[in-house]
This record gives C-alpha cells, structure tokens and sequence, in this order.
C-alpha cells in the first residue's frame, strides 16, 4: 500500500544513493504506488476527503448537507436583539427578541414561565374554576344580580331599586323597617296566647275562653259554664202586657197585647194581655178655650176663616186674629190680620150665603195639621149674614 494509515510514505529502495547503480523495480514500485494514490480517494490526513463523491465527502467531513432552509438562515440580516423565525416552508426571518423575551424563554417550565409574567396561578390569576367559567359566560344588562341554578351553573333576574334598598340593609331589624314590618309598629310581637288562638280548631259555635294558662276553644254549653251564664233550662216569662215565653232551651217570642182605643179619659195601665195609653194633650171635641185672643189649638182643631178666594181643599191658610171684630178668624193678608195662630192648617172645605155668583170670599172651616201644645179648643161663629155658622155645616 502506498499509505500506512493514511500517511504515506516511499516504499524501500526507492531513494537514491550517491555512487550506487539505480535499480529499475523499486522505481517502478513508486511510480505505480504514485499512480494508484493519485486516482485513489485522498484522505482527510492528506487535505483530502477520503471519498470518491460529494456526499461520500461531506459524511468523512462531517460537513452539512446542502438545504434551502439553511441558505435563507445565511441570507438574513441580523443584529442586537434577534430572533429568527419562519414564514413559510425553508424561509426564515427576524424578529426582536427583547431581555424580557429572553428571561420567558429561558424557563425551565410552565410554573416559572407564569411567574415571569405574573399570572402565578392562585397567586397572581384565579385558577380556572367551572363556576367563574358560567359567570363570564353570562349576559348582563342594568339592575341585574346573578344566582345559581344548578352547582356552578349561574343565570341572572332583575334587582329593582326597591330590592337593593333592602339588601343594604345592616340586620334584621332595618330590613324589618324597610319592608314595612316593623315589630310593635308594623306587625304584631309573638305572643304565646296569640299563638294558641291560631292555632285552634275553626268549629262553628266554639267559644275562646281562658283556661287559666292558655287559650281554648270550648262549646256553649262549656262556655256557659265557664262564664257562670245561666242554663238553658231556665224560662223566660212575660210580664204584664205581653204573651209568649218558656224556657231558654229554643227561641222564644214575646208578644206586645193588643191596645185598646186611646180617649181623652184613657189612662196609662197595663193588664196582662194589654195596655193603654195616656192622649198627653185635650182632642178639639173637648176644647174648653174661653179667650178670644188665643192663637194654639190642639190638633184636629177646626175654625171657620175667611178667605180671600175659595181655597182648594187642604190648601194652605194661615189664619190670623181679626183685630177690628173678635168674632172672626181671617187671613194673613185681610186688612185688619192681628196674630197668625201657630201650627199648619189646611182649608176642609168652605160655605157661602149665595147659590149662586158666590162672591170671591167666604168662610172656610180650616184645621190644624200638626200636633200643638195647647188643651183649649173652639169653633167660631160668625156675625155675616152671608156666612152660615159652623154648627150648619
């Protein structure tokens, strides 16, 4: 071989010696070792390859094959500060790569890496929770508040003014105050015997009586007794003047007796199936009025008035004392008309001294409508010779 391990080096007898007759076959040993090492692979230790081809020599180099990625890398432009990155399949390009990107990406993992930018979980940032998950996932609008429907399921419903007016609210007692409930204002302070009475039967007839610790409910006969009532077996009797009665076991009536007519003469009694009354004033048949001045009469009194014009039946008069003759009754508007006499009397008719063309006045029997005070009673009678007395009526 012409190299031994890959130095190379000439084979013996090749090298010339002063005075020595060169010998033709070591010479020719070199040439064809020359020979063969000039068409053989040159190795690496000789600045060769130790290949035959480009790829052969790449792989004894151990260089890098040919790759477009690694010509657009050698084409870039860097400077302080850069990062290379792709944009497309073998294309690179730049981009800034800061000391705080640098202090990111030198992180050993996720936890250091959330550290560097402050989103430490439980520390920094919430960590992901279903419940908050529903919450961002809600859709709110004014005067809403949020509640759940299910666990960690939340939706919204409104809050009015009014709700957080109440909601503000320090205790129990504000929050009382505000809805309008407030104890012994409001609303009515428990109350044991108030607790008891709710809750007693609703039986028809029951009574609430005391039972000296609490409130029951007792039928009437019980209630009766508890109240000292009287039993029912006790009778109810009519007194004088009335009829009915019997035992306090059932209703009973009480009837008032028929009355008997009431008089001038009749007095207040009583008998055992009736009554009578007292008039309480004289009737006109019985008036005893002597005075020609007066102006009360009792009620159903009738006089004889002259009048102006024939009245209609029960028309209005109001009679007057005749100041120029004591003998004679006339209306409020005659002439001579004294004193009206008191309470309402309506005409009963009239009676005049002509058949007929009767004049426009005459004498009207009148008489009073109304109760008076007075117990004297009287019926005029006329002087006129026209004018028939009231006894001729």
């Amino acid at each position: 071989m012409p190299r031994t391990g890959g130095v190379y080096s000439p084979p013996a007898g090749t090298k010339g010696v002063p005075n020595t007759t060169i010998q033709s076959v070591p010479y020719n040993a070199l040439i064809d070792d020359l020979t063969a090492d000039a068409n053989a692979a040159r190795p690496i230790t000789a600045g060769g390859t130790g290949a035959t081809s480009a790829s052969a020599a790449r792989t004894a180099l151990g260089a890098q094959a040919a790759s477009a990625a690694l010509s657009s890398i050698a084409g870039l432009a860097t400077g302080a500060d850069k990062t290379i990155y792709t944009t497309a399949a073998d294309a690179y390009a730049t981009t800034a790569l800061t000391p705080f990107g640098r202090s990111l990406i030198d992180d050993a993992d996720a936890a250091t890496a959330r550290a560097t930018l402050g989103v430490a979980i439980g520390t920094a940032v919430q960590a992901f929770d279903a419940g908050l998950q529903s919450i961002a996932a809600l859709t709110t609008a004014a005067d809403r508040m949020i509640y759940t429907t299910a666990a960690d399921s939340y939706t919204v419903t409104p809050l009015t003014a009014f709700s957080r007016t109440l909601l503000d609210d320090a205790d129990a007692a504000t929050a009382r105050a505000t809805l309008g409930l407030a104890i012994g204002t409001n609303v009515q302070a428990y109350d044991a015997g108030l607790a008891a009475i709710s809750n007693l039967a609703v039986t028809n007839s029951n009574f609430i009586v005391g039972n000296g610790t609490t409130w029951v409910a007792e039928s009437g006969a019980t209630a009766r007794a508890s109240i000292g009532a009287p039993a029912t077996t006790l009778t109810l009797t009519a007194g004088n003047g009335l009829t009915g009665g019997g035992d306090l076991s059932a209703n009973r009536t009480l009837t008032l007796g028929t009355p008997s007519p009431i008089t001038n003469s009749t007095t207040d009694t009583v008998t055992a199936a009736s009554h009578t009354h007292s008039l309480g004033f004289i009737a006109a048949e019985v008036s005893t009025t002597t005075s020609a001045n007066t102006t009360s009469f009792p009620l159903g009194h009738i006089i004889g008035c002259y009048t102006p014009a024939l009245p209609t039946r029960n028309g209005l008069i109001v009679p007057c004392l005749n100041t120029a003759d004591v003998t004679q009754y006339v209306y409020d508007g005659f002439a001579s008309a004294g004193t009206a006499l008191t309470g309402t009397w309506r005409s009963r008719g009239h009676r005049h001294g002509r058949p007929i063309n009767p004049p426009t006045g005459g004498l009207t029997m009148i008489t009073t409508a109304q109760p008076q005070v007075h117990t004297v009673s009287a019926i005029r009678k006329t002087k006129d010779p026209n004018i028939l007395p009231s006894s001729a009526t």
